[in-house]
């Protein structure tokens, strides 16, 4: 009996899906389907401000506004105050630039990432609707909006801003982590909270109250030293920190910021995509 347990059992562990296998079939997944994930973006873009006389304009409005506001509070105010030096390459409004509008973005798409499913009840309930495609369109959804933002943020500093360093070229690069990472915590979010409806207003406070624990607003050497810790324990300073060396210091400052960017967005993917396959036949039931 106990051996016929140990066949069964091994025979379980032969067909649960490898990590490499898993991916690979997501990605087969989101390459079958870029038209549909298109579609779904552009609706996402659209369908808030159907009939609106500046259409879906107001989407990219309101995070320039948002950015503008904080250029114009801490850059005018604190900021006038600070010089170009070799340790601070570039001006005050600069450095807010490049350190709040990736924090946003992130912001944002974990916002969106608890409704991911519940707000498509419809289309997961179907069988054969490739749900997959629902936390990829969120995410890419937040990257096309921030867009201009993110042009803004570039444009200043190249400009107005000391110019860009040779780490730049590693944007490509930067982008492409923190898409994977927001990807994978849009998974993991979009997933349990069909289970546990509360995990949305956890998301909402902690992301109301994140920003002020990562350097994007203010240099770490301002907090008081009993308290810098928190800047460390916060993970998304290491998002900031790792755009920050990419385009206000032009040279790689934070070494291991790098190192724990790489990590999170690829563990959060693998994450994600774990619980993805072993909730996914339980979605519908619970919408």
């Amino acid at each position: 009996m106990s051996a016929d347990r140990g066949d069964t059992s091994a025979a379980a562990s032969s067909r649960a899906p490898s990590l490499l296998a898993m991916t690979l079939d997501f990605g087969r997944v989101i390459h079958r389907n870029l038209a549909l994930i298109r579609e779904m973006v552009l609706r996402d873009i659209k369908g808030g401000h159907a009939g609106h006389g500046l259409g879906s304009l107001w989407v990219y409005a309101q995070p320039i506004v948002v950015v503008g506001t904080y250029m114009l509070i801490f850059g005018v105010v604190i900021g006038s105050r600070m010089t170009v030096t070799a340790s601070f390459p570039g001006d005050y409004t600069s450095y807010i630039l490049v350190g709040l509008t990736p924090w946003l973005l992130m912001s944002n798409a974990l916002g969106r990432a608890t409704n991911a499913f519940s707000s498509n009840a419809n289309l997961v309930k179907q069988v054969v609707f490739p749900i997959e495609t629902l936390p990829v369109a969120t995410v890419m959804a937040c990257f096309v909006i921030y867009a201009p933002t993110f042009a803004l943020m570039v444009s200043y500093k190249f400009f107005f801003g000391a110019g860009l360093g040779w780490a730049a070229l590693a944007l490509p690069l930067v982008l492409g982590l923190h898409g994977l990472l927001c990807i994978g915590l849009t998974l993991l979010l979009s997933v349990t909270t069909p289970f546990l409806r509360d995990i949305r207003e956890f998301v909402t406070i902690y992301m109301s109250v994140s920003m002020y624990f990562t350097p994007a607003i203010y240099l770490p050497d301002w907090v008081p030293a009993a308290l810098r810790p928190l800047l460390y324990f916060n993970p998304f300073s290491y998002v900031v920190w790792v755009y920050q060396d990419t385009l206000f210091f032009g040279e790689i400052r934070h070494g291991f910021a790098w190192i724990m960017f790489a990590a999170m967005a690829i563990g959060a993917f693998l994450a994600g995509l774990t619980m993805f396959r072993r909730v996914k036949p339980y979605l519908g039931n619970v919408l």
